[in-house]
């Protein structure tokens, strides 16, 4: 490399530790593996495999999600591998098995990057691997089929059902259908080896929503004797007759009755613990209520129970940055299958600046998690940027041990943490608690009203104006 080439390079940690840390995640045995257990009746010819992953991050990275702005640029430079309709045909063919095999393996190997870290999570779940479960939908799909341009109306890509570590913050794994119109719940079945599989030597705490709230599903998360369930109550008309109850009150004075008790009938049946947080009705809060495997009250108390579950809305925030952050908004291809493997590849991304957001803040010495993943991807693609326009593109690969791209990683990002650009918002002001929103009479009126106080809602009886004057 020239003097100019050096200089860019240590001018741009973080492109630095993106790139290095994908030749470090993309190792080629790995990728072979991966490819060659899922692959099923495809194969690689002019495009291989490491190197449609490559053009994905690119395009997602650099362009927005646009494959054909890369495509451009390639051409421009005389450095398009193949034709670009090839790569959509490759993306629209990429069995599932390789998206799941990608997200699963990949992640593996970045986990075992990140700094050792302390997560503020009840003394009492030490014990367990603390996994998060939701459903996705993958939206926007566009319509250049030629069998999905005669419809007028939104088109789904895939679903998915996603297991988030409490931990380290990543994603690990998912189960998958290609009818994005199919319920999350048979998608269990299919998860739960993969977890499982992960976890062979430890058992796994699963926090689920109500809607995985049936017996058949209990069954399915309690395969292994050692594994335990948190799950949302949604069939509040399934029989339970409680055994045995304690009421408690939780941190902010609200009170919470612990039961222990039967759930179902007619031989159908299983003990299970009740847990149920008393909120504020009047204001328009719905009770919060657990179903629970975890029978221990001295050891796992309801209060802790409550709190882990409250974690369980970070994997909605892992959906919606993964959306707009990582360009999924933006459908590379048209096929649920190419949907699906540009899906687990943002997942991927969404993995590697948790990687990065990790090292940043300790060199800052502050926590992960009050670092703007957004503010920090922003730059990370400014950088990224730079260096594909001031030099030919080409990154040196490098080949390093797990304990060696730790400390490259260190050693790039010490000096990285900037309170004033990557600090949230929410964490320079925290905001209020929302007052509760009042109904405008015909769902509309016009602000110079609401200025003035003459806007009309929708009252008890009768309409009345926002201060009272008819």
């Amino acid at each position: 490399m020239d003097a100019f080439t050096r200089e860019l390079m240590r001018r741009s940690p973080l492109a630095a530790s993106v790139l290095e840390a994908c030749d470090y995640m993309f190792d080629d045995p790995l990728l072979a593996s991966i490819w060659e257990a899922g692959r099923g009746r495809c194969y690689e010819d002019r495009l291989s495999f490491d190197a449609l992953l490559r053009l994905m991050r690119d395009a997602l990275i650099r362009h927005g999600g646009s494959a054909h702005q890369l495509f451009v640029e390639l051409e421009s430079d005389q450095r398009h591998p193949i034709d670009e309709s090839n790569f959509y045909r490759k993306l629209a063919r990429t069995p599932t098995a390789v998206s799941r095999g990608l997200l699963k393996g990949c992640t593996e190997r970045l986990a075992a990057l990140m700094p050792q870290s302390s997560h503020g999570f009840p003394r009492c779940f030490d014990s367990f691997e603390l996994i998060v479960v939701d459903g996705k939908k993958i939206k926007n799909a566009t319509k250049r089929l030629k069998p999905a341009r005669g419809y007028q109306g939104a088109l789904l890509g895939a679903a998915a059902l996603v297991a988030l570590n409490l931990r380290n913050g990543m994603a690990i794994a998912f189960s998958d259908s290609l009818d994005g119109m199919s319920n999350d719940v048979p998608l269990v079945a299919e998860l739960m080896p993969q977890l499982h599989a992960l976890f062979a030597d430890r058992p796994i705490l699963s926090i689920w929503d109500r809607q995985f709230d049936d017996l058949r599903t209990f069954g399915r998360l309690s395969a292994r004797p050692q594994d335990a369930w948190i799950v949302r109550v949604a069939q509040k008309q399934v029989p339970f007759v409680a055994q045995e109850s304690v009421k408690t009150v939780d941190s902010q004075g609200r009170t919470v009755l612990d039961e222990i008790g039967v759930l179902g009938s007619e031989g159908k049946t299983l003990r299970v613990r009740r847990i149920t947080l008393f909120r504020d009705n009047a204001a328009g809060e719905e009770d919060i209520i657990l179903h629970s495997n975890l029978l221990d009250r001295q050891r796992y108390s309801a209060v802790d129970l409550l709190e882990l579950y409250r974690l369980r809305w970070g994997i909605e925030q892992v959906f919606q940055q993964v959306t707009t952050t990582f360009s999924l908004e933006h459908l590379i291809g048209s096929s649920p299958k190419a949907t699906l493997l540009q899906f687990s590849f943002c997942l991927l991304l969404y993995n590697l600046m948790q990687l990065i957001r990790a090292w940043v803040a300790d060199g800052g010495k502050v926590l992960a998690s009050s670092v703007s993943l957004f503010y920090l991807f922003n730059d990370c693609r400014k950088e990224l940027e730079a260096w594909a326009y001031h030099t030919n593109g080409q990154w040196p690969r490098t080949q390093r041990t797990a304990a060696q791209m730790r400390e490259r990683l260190a050693e790039l990002l010490a000096e990285t943490w900037d309170p004033i650009r990557y600090t949230k918002n929410a964490d320079k002001k925290p905001r209020p608690k929302p007052k509760p929103k009042q109904r405008l009479h015909g769902g509309y009126s016009s602000v110079q009203r609401v200025l003035e106080g003459r806007a009309r809602v929708v009252g008890a009886k009768k309409c009345k104006s926002a201060e009272g004057v008819p």
